[in-house]
């Protein structure tokens, strides 16, 4: 079976994204894992629709995936039914419960549609931009204490892999994303922008793209590593 696995993976991920052997490869490749033994069940009504996702899930991430352990088999299941096991857990969670996502669709002050990451005006206009970015920081942070957000702060606050204090200013190796996202996301009242710049003695202006252009993304991506696009 490892070897089956491993072939039909290698060839899904030989072919372009959106191609239409790719789609193929990957139709085969879903049915045979599908019939896997320890893909986790569940009693909620709503049981198939955690799994269709998770299926989706699978599909975007597959070429991803690394084996842990000798056994590929089992090392897909493992990973399968950790995305499976947080979305059957999202299904006894209210609407209400979920945590704003970074690239959660919404309307700037022109009424035209855009992301979280979107929301920062040009250079002309610092003043607004630091308003709105403090508005929008304030909405995730109150966001930040339910579902999905408790596991990203525990994230932020560990930051094993050193992803986010490997990310910093050249000049300024204290001013990091652990740093800021601690301070802008989980602080309760959250710090502003202008206040951390100042203690750090940097301008508004480079504390402000060194987040957006660099932590914004790499939280983005460290929460869809939780399975959220």
């Amino acid at each position: 079976m490892d070897e089956q696995l491993r072939k039909l993976i290698d060839e899904v991920c030989c072919y372009p994204d959106r191609s239409l052997e790719r789609q193929k490869a990957l139709n085969r490749l879903l049915v045979l894992i599908q019939q896997l033994p320890g893909i986790y069940k569940s009693g909620h009504q709503d049981y198939l629709e955690a799994l269709n996702l998770t299926w989706e899930w699978v599909s975007r991430k597959i070429c991803g995936f690394e084996a842990r352990s000798p056994s590929l088999q089992q090392s897909l299941v493992i990973w399968i039914n950790g995305y499976l096991k947080w979305r059957i857990k999202d299904l006894y969670i209210p609407d209400s419960n979920y945590t704003i996502s970074l690239d959660r669709r919404t309307r700037n002050d022109e009424g035209d549609e855009t992301t979280l990451l979107n929301i920062l005006p040009d250079r002309q206009s610092q003043s607004i931009t630091l308003d709105l970015l403090d508005i929008k920081i304030a909405q995730i942070q109150e966001n930040q204490r339910q579902s999905l957000g408790k596991r990203i702060r525990q994230y932020i606050e560990q930051d094993e892999e050193g992803k986010l204090t490997a990310s910093c200013l050249r000049k300024k190796p204290e001013c990091h994303c652990q740093l800021l996202a601690t301070r802008l996301l989980l602080e309760n009242p959250p710090h502003k922008i202008s206040d951390i710049a100042r203690e750090l003695n940097i301008s508004n202006q480079t504390l402000y793209s060194h987040w957006k252009k660099n932590c914004l993304p790499l939280l983005r991506e460290i929460g869809m590593n939780f399975g959220y696009d």
